[in-house]
C-alpha cells in the first residue's frame, strides 16, 4: 500500500465498462489530492491476490445500464457495510432511488465529465451529515 497524505481523498470506483472507468479515472485524477481505485464487482472471481485498499472517502458505482438495486451490487462487491458510513455516487441510466437518500447522490447516465468533477468535489468537501441531492 502506498502512503498518502492526510489530505488525500480516496475514491473507489465500481464500474461495468472499461472505457467508462478510464474516463472517470482520467477526470478524477485531474482533481487535487484525489486517488482513484477500481473495485471488482465480485471479489471471489478475482484471478490475482486481493489488494488492500485505503478506507474510501467516496464510492462511485457507475453503470452504462440502469441500476435497479444498488444494495445487491454493493453486496456482490462486499461493500454493503459501507452504506451509511461512506458517501455513494450512483451513475446510471434512470438510477433507482433507495428508501434512505442519506449519503447517496445520483448522476444520470450519460453525463458530462465536468458535472462528475463538480459532484465529486461537493461530496468530498461537505460534512458527512449533509443529505445529498440529485445531480444533473
Amino acid at each position: 500500500m502506498v502512503a498518502t497524505s492526510a489530505m488525500t481523498k480516496e475514491v473507489h470506483v465500481l464500474c461495468d465498462h472499461d472505457a467508462l472507468y478510464a474516463a472517470i479515472d482520467l477526470k478524477l485524477r485531474s482533481l487535487a489530492e484525489v486517488q482513484v481505485h477500481r473495485l471488482v464487482a465480485d471479489p471471489l472471481t478475482r484471478q490475482d491476490s486481493p489488494c488492500v485498499l485505503p478506507e474510501a472517502d467516496l464510492i462511485i458505482i457507475a453503470s452504462t445500464l440502469p441500476i435497479r438495486d444498488v444494495r445487491s451490487l454493493l453486496s456482490r462487491a462486499s461493500l454493503l457495510d459501507h452504506v451509511g458510513r461512506v458517501p455513494l455516487l450512483v451513475i446510471s441510466e434512470q438510477p433507482s432511488r433507495s428508501e434512505s437518500q442519506d449519503m447517496i447522490t445520483y448522476l444520470n447516465f450519460p453525463f458530462d465529465m465536468d458535472d462528475l468533477a463538480h459532484a465529486v468535489g461537493r461530496i468530498l468537501n461537505r460534512p458527512r451529515s449533509v443529505i445529498p441531492q440529485e445531480v444533473g
